[in-house]
């Protein structure tokens, strides 16, 4: 297997470890109830905490350096925090009042949102492809949430507001740390930024009263996947892809993850999508293979 190979596995992978990881949250929420603010409290102080666990054992960065490193690296990592809580907050909300494959196609209108800042805030001429993606997505999303009829709404206001909270949140993070990631590496920011995430809902929600302790293993099974082969495996495994292949090609063979989650959902928990429902996730699929394809 040579190493091009082997990079495009790697991100395969990661992505559809990702896409698993929203169905595990939507077996969580239809099953058990499970409050989705308790979980991502638990999803992101765990999963920080393992990644600072694997910066301190590799020792090249010292612990609290980034606190350390001036005015603008420390408010770049607050609003990385702030972008990373939107961002994971809005998913699972989202998935809690619709389903995995839904939320998580809505929110890869991420990139529109950062084209429309480069558009209105950077004063960026759009090009003819870029204005096709915005239509293309704005399309798709119309369609999954009327299925074409717009005197109706099948996906409730509250889950299409928490979609856009996550889409527009992830932009944030995604704009943002400009410095901050020239002068930390993504494994380390991610996990303070995990950390802190998860410690700005504590006062929101009981850490030890969430009903898990009756959980059966497959529930205890879904959580631990979410936390660990859900969000620090396919991090780090996503990284050493990026290095290989590079930015473009990781940018498109991250469609994979809502096409898993829409696959896993439908075989495993019997999540029932209608036509247009496809139709307007194709959409906006093609809106972001066609702006990644312009990066290049």
């Amino acid at each position: 297997m040579n190493t091009n190979t082997a990079g495009i596995l790697l991100l395969i992978f990661s992505t559809a470890m990702w896409g698993v990881s929203g169905v595990c949250g939507q077996y969580l929420f239809e099953n058990f109830h499970t409050d989705p603010t308790w979980l991502i409290m638990v999803r992101q102080v765990i999963a920080g905490t393992l990644f600072l666990g694997l910066i301190a054992i590799r020792g090249k960065e010292p612990f609290f350096g980034v606190w350390r490193s001036g005015r603008v690296i420390v408010r770049e990592m607050i609003l990385f925090s702030l972008g990373l809580l939107g961002g994971q907050y809005g998913f699972y909300m989202a998935i809690s009042l619709s389903n995995a494959p839904t939320a998580t196609v809505l929110i890869y209108t991420e990139p529109v949102y950062i084209l429309l800042y480069q558009l209105l805030i950077l004063r960026s001429r759009p090009e003819g492809r870029e204005l096709l993606g915005i239509v293309l997505a704005l399309t798709g999303v119309f369609l999954v949430c009327t299925h074409g009829n717009p005197d109706t709404m099948v996906l409730s206001p509250e889950a299409l507001f928490w979609t856009m909270v996550s889409a527009v949140s992830m932009a944030l993070y995604s704009i943002c740390p400009t410095h901050l990631l020239q002068a930390w590496s993504s494994p380390y920011v991610s996990g303070w930024g995990q950390i802190l995430a998860g410690l700005v809902l504590v006062p929101f929600c009981s850490p030890f009263d969430s009903g898990a302790s009756a959980w059966p293993p497959s529930a205890l099974g879904a959580m631990s996947y979410i936390i660990v082969l859900g969000t620090v495996v396919p991090f780090l495994t996503y990284l050493m892809g990026l290095k290989i292949v590079g930015p473009v090609k990781a940018a498109l063979i991250s469609c994979c993850e809502p096409l898993c989650s829409i696959l896993f959902a439908v075989l495993f928990l019997g999540t029932r999508l209608v036509f247009l429902d496809y139709i307007g996730m194709a959409c906006i699929i093609v809106t972001v293979l066609m702006l990644s394809i312009r990066k290049v």
